[in-house]
């Protein structure tokens, strides 16, 4: 055959591939298989599991190309994986013996994903990081306070509050100048972590609407385009003013995916433009097309607001003893680095189980890298998300393996 007949043989399917990669997933119902209770999560929220038929196949290291590669079609994608992070946050997920865990490294101004690391001790072999196995916790506190920030309420607003620690009580949400001695910014109650503060404003300042759509805008219930299937992260968001409440606070029926997680601090790292993640670098040596196009999605000044508040969190608030160490080593390479993040930790008692998330990114001025970390441990306690997170982002911005240093701080 003519060589121009065989290059205009090709040419079809490479197009008609390099599509199907830059295209959205048109998914079709079906049941999860886990076994975790997150099937039980989407019927709740009213949204139907989706399983697409994915355009790429397991993702495998080709130890020719050095690189990891999966297949597409008949072709092969190059993936944009780093093998040294993968591998080594792989093993620090493997060492811990955590009975659930995944990390999940991205890119915020190109939204290419740098790992995708996943670990089960026992059971079956979901996809950790595509899958909304756990509750997001306070991690949804970064939606409750775009949508005060959007409303007017300022990061030094001031609550006065009492209890809360753990759980919330009706009676906490009325304003009580005999116990409230304690107050915050709204700022230092991201960072802390204070759930009446959250539960109080929510309650005052936002309705079911309002907290829905900005839920929406950090798309909870809605796909994200991957070349694999991500399940959606559902949100259902009560009309009842106490659960819109409680919600607000991270106490929710919500759920979250590691990538869903990394997206979100990409969202704010990019000063509220969002970036589709994606993983393909090439496809038989030929380019991947160039992704959609950014879309603004949150203000920029609610965005910078929110990377202020994040900060927090690392110099002051829940991940503080886990950073604080950069600032007296010599030779981390956070040592300098401004970290922005939040965590976020929930236990569900049947069956037990412990989740701890982290999510962030830095430099915090200028963002080279977003992290998502989840942690599902039992009551033999382990390692917390922010440690994992920690350990990546030492990692990404240095030559040390992930788990040089073995000391978690709960």
């Amino acid at each position: 055959m003519p060589r121009g007949s065989i290059c205009q043989l090709l040419l079809a399917p490479c197009v008609a591939l390099f599509v199907l990669l830059a295209a959205p997933w048109q998914g079709v119902a079906a049941t999860t298989g886990a076994g975790d209770g997150t099937g039980e999560a989407f019927l709740d929220a009213g949204i139907a599991p989706v399983v697409a038929p994915p355009a790429l196949g397991p993702m495998v290291y080709d130890a020719s190309a050095r690189r990891y590669v999966a297949s597409a079609g008949g072709s092969q994608a190059v993936l944009s994986i780093s093998p040294r992070l993968q591998r080594s946050l792989e093993k620090l997920l493997a060492d811990y013996r955590l009975p659930m865990g995944a990390v999940v490294l991205m890119e915020p101004k190109t939204g290419r994903v740098r790992a995708l690391a996943e670990h089960v001790e026992r059971g079956p072999k979901v996809h950790v990081a595509l899958e909304p196995i756990a509750p997001a916790a306070s991690i949804f506190k970064l939606v409750t306070s775009a949508a005060l920030l959007d409303r007017g309420i300022l990061p030094d607003s001031e609550v006065c509050f009492h209890g809360g620690r753990h759980r919330i009580q009706k009676v906490l949400l009325a304003d009580n100048p005999r116990r409230d001695h304690r107050c915050l910014t709204l700022a230092a109650a991201l960072g802390k972590s204070a759930n009446v503060v959250f539960a109080k404003l929510a309650e005052r300042d936002l309705s079911a609407d309002l907290l829905r759509a900005e839920a929406e805008r950090f798309f909870f219930n809605s796909q994200i385009a991957f070349p694999w299937p991500v399940r959606p992260s559902p949100a259902r968001i009560s009309e009842d003013p106490f659960e819109l409440a409680t919600t607000a606070a991270g106490f929710g029926p919500v759920r979250l995916s590691p990538l869903h997680g990394a997206v979100m601090a990409s969202l704010i790292a990019n000063g509220g433009t969002f970036v589709s993640p994606r993983i393909v670098d090439e496809v038989d040596g030929v380019a991947a097309p160039a992704p959609r196009p950014p879309r603004q999605i949150l203000r920029p000044e609610v965005a910078a607001a929110l990377t202020r508040m994040m900060e927090t969190t690392v110099t002051e608030g829940t991940a503080r003893k886990v950073f604080r160490r950069d600032r007296l080593a010599r030779h981390s390479p956070l040592r300098e680095m401004s970290v922005a993040g939040k965590t976020g930790s929930l236990a569900e008692i049947e069956p037990y189980r412990d989740y701890s998330w982290f999510v962030g990114f830095a430099p915090a001025e200028d963002p080279r890298v977003a992290v998502a970390a989840v942690v599902v441990n039992d009551r033999r306690w382990r390692v917390k998300a922010s440690f994992l997170a920690h350990e990546a982002l030492k990692s990404y911005f240095g030559d040390a393996s992930p788990g040089d240093v073995r000391t978690a701080a709960r």
